[in-house]
Formats: C-alpha cells, structure tokens, sequence
C-alpha cells in the first residue's frame, strides 16, 4: 500500500466530512435543509473491516452488529455545502446538537429554509477538548447557489446522498463485513482467551550457571492481538 503524505492520510480520512481542527477555525456554508422535515436523524454502529470502515445503518431486530456488542449511536449527520471548498459535506453530530441545529440554522422559525443563507461556524475550543462548543451565524442570503443547483453540481440526490456518510446494508452484508475484521485473529471472543500464567525464573544458588531459564510455556505462538471483537470504534466523542 506505500506511505502516504500526513497530509493526503488526512484528506482522504476526512473526505467528504466537515470539519473544524482546532480552535478559532471557521467556515463558510449553505445548510441543505429546505425545512425542519429535511433534518434527519438514525441510529448507527461504526464498524472497521477489510470491506467497509465507517457507519452503517442499525438493522433493528437481529442486527449482527448489536448482538456483536458494537455500540449503536443516535446520531446526526448535517449536510452542508462547504463554499470554500465548494463541496457537499456532512457534519457528524450526536443527537445532543439537535436544539442547536434549530436555534441557529433555523433561527427559532425565523429561518424556515436555512438553504437561503450563509453561515459561519466557528470552533471555539482547541482539538480534543470535550468542552468544544460552536458558534453558528447567519452572515448573509444566500442569493448566487440555490439549493437545486448546488445538488446538480455535486451529481446528488437528498436523501440518497447519505449513502457517502452512512450505509445501509442488509444484515448478511453487515454480518460479513463485521466477520472479516475479526478473521485474522485466533480467538473468536475474549471469553475463549486463555489465562496467562506467570513462569518463575530459576534462582541458581552460588556457583551454578544461571544462564539458562527453563520455562514450563512457549508464548511465542500467541497471536498479537487477541480482543477480536473489541474494535476501536470511531472518534465521535472527540469533537471536530
């Protein structure tokens, strides 16, 4: 696979996201909402595997990823166009922000369509605080890229154009792409991991060679990594 520039590892984990670094970091953006009915919320899993790394959509009843123990998130995802980068991009955001979407995107109803404005959002707080808070403005209307041609350009379809940030897959699909993060590794669960017991080292009295160790265990053969189903799951109480 090759290195890669920090840079170019950057763009492409964060491609398609909007995101705010650190401290006193803004931008300028069009929300894709037409009205409070195009805000929309799902509960997800973040899943990491040879085929897919991201979210995908909670199957409900039978889900592989929630028999699995894979956290399941309420979360949601704002579709902004970044006019800057002159882009679609959508803002991973908890449920918790939800008030904030309707105080300032919507403006308490004073802004029925908040895809005839622009905005500004500004991190106040340095990367990795939790205490991180945003600061949403209106700067001015919205009178140059109406909401159907920013779609046009970018070739999308709302609400079809979640798909980028959030699959949604049957639960065959979902169960192998869950089976191939763990495959690689000896112990299908952590409760068939066996307990590790410590081997005394042999004190020689004087005079005798003490450079050898007997061991009752050769440990060489355990795997690298034996929490198959423990996966690191995604960043999102980091705030970006």
């Amino acid at each position: 696979m090759g290195f890669k520039t920090a840079n170019q590892y950057e763009e492409e984990k964060y491609a398609g996201k909007f995101r705010l670094a650190d401290d006193g970091d803004m931008a300028d953006v069009i929300p894709l909402y037409q009205s409070k009915n195009d805000v929309l919320i799902a509960d997800v899993h973040y899943i990491k595997s040879a085929d897919y790394s991201g979210y995908v959509h909670c199957c409900g009843t039978g889900c592989p990823a929630c028999s699995r123990g894979i956290r399941r998130q309420t979360k949601l995802f704002i579709p902004l166009y970044n006019v800057v980068e002159n882009e679609i991009q959508f803002w991973d955001r908890t449920q918790k922000f939800l008030p904030q979407v309707h105080k300032d995107f919507f403006g308490n109803d004073r802004y029925p369509n908040p895809s005839e404005f622009v905005y500004r959002i500004t991190r106040n707080g340095a990367a990795g605080d939790m205490a991180t808070r945003y600061i949403i403005m209106v700067v001015g209307k919205n009178t140059t890229l109406p909401y159907d041609m920013i779609l046009s350009n970018n070739k999308a379809v709302m609400p079809d154009y979640y798909e980028h940030i959030c699959k949604e897959v049957d639960a065959g699909t979902l169960s192998t792409w869950i089976d191939s993060a763990s495959s690689g590794n000896s112990y299908g669960d952590s409760s068939n991991i066996p307990e590790y017991v410590p081997v005394p080292r042999a004190y020689a009295s004087s005079g005798e060679n003490t450079a050898t160790t007997p061991t009752n265990e050769d440990f060489s053969e355990l795997p690298d990594s034996s929490m198959a189903d423990v996966m690191e799951l995604d960043d999102s109480d980091v705030p970006f």
